[in-house]
């Protein structure tokens, strides 16, 4: 890695683990030797079906996993920053959860707390990072909620969240990015229970406090068509594990793994005909507390064949130009490589 490469990278994940220890010394592996990067200005895109593991590498970068969970192995480096050294009550953790990385949370409703106004909020977060009095705080927090398109920003800082839209409740939590100007804004599933209109509003809105503020942007999300047109690069998980990365482009044009191409398919598609049936993957994903020691897609792939299962878990290897990389044993062995 040369220099220009050193000091555009932002954040970096190599060989991240996370294990959740139940009752019964029952384990469930929710990340399984995760390793990913973000550079300065860049948006990347986490992709997956529910429970594959995508929240819970994002949550491990703040440290907030909580027992029964706990990070059993891996580095993730900040800005230069040793995350998981220290342990997450550091100093240094606390400067930078929610000073220089704040996360945008699935369900807005539980971010935040329905006995405090928002204003209360936005404030006590801002003073809890940034030395000022608690005017100067509802100032720039009142200057946040403007700057993410909420109306009279200044009469619903007195709101309490419940007298707020889904929208709007939305908007507050990237407006704690904007107050505190996070260097990284990680968005966890950040249009979830939006109707279509208000998805592409929340999404713009990200794409244009990216710009201003020369932010980096990890967006968490299940929908591959949302974020075609917003990352720059995707990881596509599955059972814990990134199964395929690469640059937006190469994603959706060349798309390699059996599980991305399903995915992709499965997107509804403007020309298709109201008649024309979703395409769905088959099956369910394997349980993370008894994963196969071979392919965790083998059960539902179409293109397996009888050596997938009598190898052991396939790695990332490189599958094309601008560092694709796929894990498929049928594609690196030049079985599956026509794209689309």
């Amino acid at each position: 890695m040369d220099n220009v490469e050193k000091n555009n990278r932002l954040l970096e994940c190599k060989n991240l683990e996370v294990a959740f220890y139940m009752e019964g010394d029952k384990v469930v592996h929710a990340v399984n030797n995760v390793s990913y990067y973000v550079d300065r200005n860049e948006v990347v895109a986490v992709v997956g079906e529910s429970g594959c593991g995508k929240s819970v590498t994002q949550m491990s970068t703040l440290q907030l996993i909580v027992p029964p969970g706990k990070i059993v192995n891996g580095d993730i480096v900040f800005d230069g920053i040793q995350l998981l050294k220290d342990g997450k009550n550091c100093t240094k953790m606390e400067d930078i959860r929610g000073n220089r990385i704040s996360m945008i949370f699935q369900e807005p409703m539980t971010s935040l707390n329905p006995v405090f106004t928002v204003g209360q909020q936005l404030t006590d977060i801002i003073r809890a990072h940034k030395k000022m009095t608690k005017k100067e705080a509802w100032d720039i927090a009142t200057e946040a909620l403007s700057e993410v398109g909420i109306p009279d920003a200044a009469s619903r800082m007195k709101n309490y969240p419940f007298e707020m839209s889904g929208g709007m409740r939305q908007r507050v939590l990237i407006a704690l990015s904007v107050a505190c100007q996070t260097d990284l804004i990680i968005a966890d599933e950040p249009t979830t229970a939006l109707d279509v209109t208000v998805q592409a509003q929340v999404m713009e809105l990200l794409m244009d406090l990216k710009s201003r503020h020369n932010s980096s942007i990890v967006v968490v999300t299940h929908n591959l068509g949302l974020v075609s047109r917003y990352a720059d690069r995707i990881y596509v998980m599955y059972a814990g594990r990134i199964i395929e990365s690469g640059t937006t482009r190469d994603i959706l044009t060349e798309p390699k793994h059996p599980y991305t191409l399903g995915l992709l398919d499965a997107v509804p598609k403007i020309e298709d005909d109201k008649n024309v049936d979703l395409i769905p993957i088959e099956g369910a994903p394997p349980s993370l507390s008894a994963l196969p020691d071979y392919c965790a897609f083998y059960p539902r792939c179409p293109y397996k064949n009888d050596g997938c299962k009598n190898r052991c878990v396939p790695d990332l290897k490189i599958v094309g130009e601008n560092n694709h990389y796929c894990a498929c044993h049928v594609v690196n062995d030049g079985g599956l490589n026509n794209g689309r």
